[in-house]
C-alpha cells in the first residue's frame, strides 16, 4: 500500500471516529467517584457521581468529537480533503481547549486525524511522458 493513499486516509480516519466512540462511552458510563450517605431510614447508601447525565445539554462534549471523526471519515471516503482539514483543525481545537479535562482522551484521534490529512495529500507525479521540463537536445 502507497503512504499517500486515500484508502489509508479513510482507514486512519474511521480509526480516529472508533476512538472518540470508544471514549464517549467510556466517559460517560464510567463513575467520577463514589459517596456514602445515610438514607432515611439510617443505612448506608453508596452512590456513584457521574460526570455526564443524559441531558443533551451535558452530553454534547461527548458527541461534538465523533460528529467531527465521523465528517473526516466521510470527507476521506469520498476523496475530499477540505472537510477532513477543517474536521482536524476544529477536534485539534476541542481538544487543546479541554485538554485539562477530557480532551487528552481526544488526543489520539487528533493524531489519527492529522496522519490521515498527510495521507490525503497530493503527491506530484513524475512526467511519463519523456517531458522532464528541461530543454530537449536534438
Amino acid at each position: 500500500m502507497n503512504w499517500r493513499d486515500w484508502r489509508l486516509a479513510f482507514y486512519l480516519a474511521a480509526a480516529g471516529l472508533l476512538w472518540s466512540v470508544v471514549v464517549g462511552v467510556l466517559l460517560y458510563l464510567l463513575p467520577l467517584g463514589t459517596s456514602v450517605g445515610a438514607s432515611s431510614s439510617g443505612a448506608e447508601v453508596e452512590t456513584r457521581e457521574r460526570v455526564f447525565t443524559l441531558s443533551l445539554s451535558s452530553v454534547w462534549p461527548l458527541i461534538v468529537p465523533v460528529l467531527l471523526c465521523a465528517l473526516a471519515a466521510w470527507a476521506a471516503a469520498r476523496h475530499h480533503r477540505t472537510p477532513l482539514i477543517i474536521a482536524a483543525v476544529l477536534l485539534a481545537v476541542f481538544a487543546l481547549l479541554g485538554l485539562l479535562s477530557i480532551g487528552v482522551a481526544y488526543v489520539p484521534a487528533v493524531l489519527l486525524l492529522i496522519v490521515s490529512v498527510l495521507a490525503s495529500s497530493p503527491v506530484r507525479q513524475a512526467p511519463t511522458d519523456g517531458d522532464s521540463g528541461r530543454p530537449q537536445r536534438e
